[in-house]
């Protein structure tokens, strides 16, 4: 037979064929232990996915399937519907084995190895600047199970209260009103309250409203941590990159660092590569006969090249992708602070191309 092992932040889980559960290996209720287990998870197998192995062995269990390669994994199977389904369940699976009391525990719980895991990450740097590889990397994920959440919530919501997702888009509001009021017979703003008396919604009982607003509080707590982080980030990179931080921005120097795989070898990579970081795929198609020749990469992020004209676009991405290496290399061989005159230089460039009529 055979079972599928999946380890979360709760501990590790065994479920067979019929995605029941026949295994739980739990992780020390310990938010920093928990953590660390997790990520040496995704390398080498645990000693709670071993112990889950052994005792199903014992059960006729011949074949472990995990859901990313690592050491001590023979089978693999990436992003299987049993991994998902548990994850999507983990709360309930983790309340009825009484490995939190409620739902509060548990995104409380949740919230502490999310900040412990990001600490992990930082620990195990080597090089200043992979500090900003970690902390970039720990905001894209952020960013994307906050807006996978928030959309959650708008479906679950909405099912109370359809007619306040078409007048609240921003999800932060938006949480922050259901974690505030709770039902929409609560909600104070004048324009929401005149909405709700002909509301087409379903009515919440008092445990419906009481799970939505812890819902939607973990939401905003997890915001919070991710401008917590940005907010770090932006930090050490005033201190290892000023420079590259000034002309990209904060977030975009952080990524094209990342994407680089280390300020130095951003330092070293030519103003062309600082083009095309990110459109590695589309260069890769067009150097097989296959579409046209990128323009730029995620440097089209950057303001200048969101707000130029079309026609614009490829002198300035040149221009400011050779700005961006400059500002890389005082960073990684002087680390002076030289922003003030990069930026003034760059912004007469900008003004140039802009002005001229070819």
């Amino acid at each position: 037979m055979r079972a599928y092992i999946v380890t979360t932040f709760v501990g590790s889980f065994a479920l067979d064929e019929s995605k029941k559960i026949v295994g739980f290996k739990p992780f020390p209720n310990n938010p920093k232990m928990a953590a660390e287990k997790l990520k040496y998870s995704e390398i080498e197998t645990i000693d709670e996915e071993k112990n889950l192995m052994k005792e199903l062995w014992r059960k006729d269990f011949k074949e472990f399937v995990f859901s990313y390669r690592k050491q001590g994994a023979k089978h693999v199977e990436a992003n299987n519907d049993y991994e998902k389904f548990l994850k999507e369940n983990l709360r309930k699976f983790s309340i009825d084995r009484k490995v939190f009391k409620d739902q509060a525990e548990f995104n409380q719980f949740f919230t502490k190895v999310n900040l412990e895991l990001t600490k992990v990450k930082l620990k195990r740097a080597v090089e200043r600047d992979n500090l900003i590889i970690q902390a970039n990397g720990a905001i894209e994920e952020l960013d994307k199970s906050v807006n996978i959440m928030a959309e959650r919530l708008r479906e679950w919501y909405g099912l109370h209260f359809p007619e306040m997702d078409r007048n609240i888009r921003d999800h932060t509001k938006y949480a922050a009103i259901i974690e505030k009021f709770g039902s929409r017979e609560g909600i104070e703003d004048e324009e929401l309250k005149k909405i709700a008396v002909d509301s087409m919604g379903i009515e919440l009982e008092d445990e419906d409203v009481q799970i939505v607003r812890q819902f939607a509080d973990k939401i905003l707590s997890d915001y919070k941590l991710r401008d917590d982080v940005a907010k770090y980030l932006d930090k050490i990179l005033k201190k290892i990159a000023p420079n590259t931080r000034e002309i990209a921005g904060p977030m975009l120097a952080a990524k094209l660092i990342a994407k680089s795989g280390g300020l130095d070898k951003l330092a070293r990579s030519p103003s062309s590569t600082v083009q095309l970081l990110g459109a590695e795929k589309a260069l890769f198609r067009f150097l097989h006969g296959k579409g046209k020749s990128p323009k730029f990469g995620i440097i089209f992020n950057h303001p200048l090249l969101q707000d130029a004209p079309f026609d614009k676009k490829g002198r300035l991405a040149r221009v400011l992708a050779a700005k961006i290496s400059i500002a890389a290399k005082i960073d990684y061989y002087s680390h002076d602070d030289r922003s003030a005159g990069l930026k003034k230089d760059l912004q007469e460039k900008v003004k140039e191309i802009l002005n001229s009529k070819k």
